[in-house]
């Protein structure tokens, strides 16, 4: 099963929806968004980076990991019925910002931006699921799990919570490990 199809597994639910409408609505040109409508839109950009980071813990992200990622964030939005996202170039501006700033600084930059307690579990979510993909988490990524977690401010039992999820609905196992 690629990438985008598992991703898909996990990005459902009521606060994943709504932040993904909210998102599609701040494309929009003159659109009107509340307060909330722009945190769930700035938090569904900060997950998109935090799948993003995932892929580029190793240092760089290979014409083949952006093509994957890029399907499956594509994916999430055609589930959402997310209109107007440029993709490609908003792979590309994450690339540039990652290479000016650094691994560490764009994940404090991400864990800023998501604020709400389902934003941070749904951002974790499926940065876990680029991670857990291939059935294999490689030390950078584990590491990088780590550091999202604590960024995000989630407990050692949510994280894992969360990673035995995951990893569950990726693979079909109930009882899963991470």
């Amino acid at each position: 099963m690629v990438l985008d199809t598992r991703l898909k597994k996990l990005a459902t639910g009521v606060s994943a929806g709504e932040a993904a409408r909210a998102h599609a609505r701040s494309l929009i040109p003159g659109e009107s968004l509340s307060d909330r409508e722009q945190s769930q839109a700035e938090e569904f950009r900060a997950t998109i980076e935090a799948m993003f980071l995932m892929a580029a813990v190793d240092g760089e992200v290979s014409e083949e990991e952006m093509a994957q990622l890029s399907a499956s964030i594509q994916a999430i939005a055609d589930m959402h019925a997310i209109e107007g996202m440029k993709l490609e170039e908003t792979l590309e501006d994450l690339n540039t910002v990652l290479a000016r700033d650094g691994w560490n600084k764009r994940l404090e930059a991400v864990s800023r931006r998501i604020t709400s307690a389902e934003g941070k579990s749904f951002a974790f979510r499926l940065a876990a699921g680029v991670a857990f993909v291939d059935d294999h988490v490689a030390h950078a990524e584990a590491a990088a799990i780590d550091a999202l977690s604590a960024a995000l401010g989630l407990t050692s039992e949510e994280s894992q919570a969360v990673l035995m999820e995951v990893h569950g609905d990726l693979f079909g196992e109930k009882d899963a490990e991470a």
